[in-house]
């Protein structure tokens, strides 16, 4: 049935169009609580009681909730010096990576520069063919010697053909009288570059720049590959190895000897320990995404110029 137009600009929906909105909703809400409840499910095991989780594992909310296992993790030296560390591998990750790709697809969405084909063909080989596993490792820890340094965490992804391909689409965008009216002005391809072009394609770099700080975030396999002082772990690499290999880390072996302010001893629920390490790795994105959120909403190819 279709929708019947009214007077003014208000348009008369069918019976039809709203069982149909209504069923969407509906749909979409099922879908939500699927999605959000292992999210809620881990937090509220979080805070759970060693002795209300022993009586009952399964539970909705717990009765009363305690913040002893983050008090735990976060009163031990590795928690936030790992917490430091993935910071700062995360940052300097995605500045590099931003940085270097941006100026790679820059400088090969130029129509004038020798070889741009051969350039661009490496690199998409690239994107769908590795040298492998042993051959990279080989080459990070024999080549280049960054076996156990933080180098080998942050150099070796500097480089997303994805992401090049997103900023090349878009610089190409551009209308290219803009750098036309900055050469005549005295301008040079680095003042283009950084006064002109990356001001126009903030959208584009905050995108990308997300992609690779989420990526390097959640990594762990090339630091349980590289790292061998466990100083060196990022915090992805110790908790999955707490919760998948029940491989308490050394600061946290000292739990049997735990007493609160009367001196009665504090039993805490392993469990809930583990929920709140894996709580405290997601929150961070959690909290930093909805300031990036508005980048994604103008979308990765809208043109910085209108007119």
């Amino acid at each position: 049935m279709k929708a019947q137009t009214g007077t003014g600009n208000h348009i008369r929906r069918s019976a039809g169009d709203h069982i149909f909105n209504a069923a969407n909703i509906l749909l979409f809400i099922l879908i939500a609580i699927i999605i959000i409840f292992p999210f809620f499910n881990i937090f509220a095991i979080s805070l759970t009681s060693n002795v209300e989780y022993m009586r009952e594992p399964y539970i909705l909310w717990p009765k009363e909730p305690t913040f002893q296992a983050y008090t735990y993790i976060f009163s031990t030296s590795l928690i936030p010096r790992s917490y430091a560390l993935t910071i700062f591998i995360t940052a300097a990750a995605t500045t590099l990576s931003t940085l270097v790709t941006s100026m790679l697809a820059y400088g090969l969405c130029r129509g004038d520069l020798r070889g741009q084909k051969f350039f661009m063909i490496y690199l998409l080989i690239t994107m769908f063919f590795s040298g492998g596993l042993i051959p990279n490792y080989m080459n990070i820890t024999k080549t280049l010697g960054w076996s156990n340094n933080l180098l080998a965490l942050i150099v070796p992804n500097s480089v997303s053909v994805f992401n090049f391909i997103i900023v090349r689409s878009f610089f190409r965008q551009l209308p290219p009288s803009l750098e036309e009216s900055a050469r005549i002005d005295g301008a040079n391809e680095w003042m283009i570059l950084f006064r002109i072009i990356y001001p126009l394609s903030i959208p584009t770099l905050a995108t990308i720049a997300m992609f690779v700080a989420v990526g390097t975030w959640n990594s762990w396999f090339a630091a349980m590959l590289y790292m061998r002082d466990e100083k060196l772990y990022p915090l992805q690499l110790i908790v999955r190895n707490f919760i998948v290999h029940e491989a308490r880390p050394a600061d946290m072996q000292n739990m049997e000897g735990l007493r609160d302010a009367a001196g009665n001893r504090i039993f805490l629920n392993e469990t809930g320990l583990k929920m709140a390490c894996a709580v405290a790795t997601v929150l961070p994105m959690v909290i930093i995404y909805p300031f990036i959120q508005k980048y994604f909403e103008k979308g990765m190819t809208i043109g910085a110029v209108k007119g």
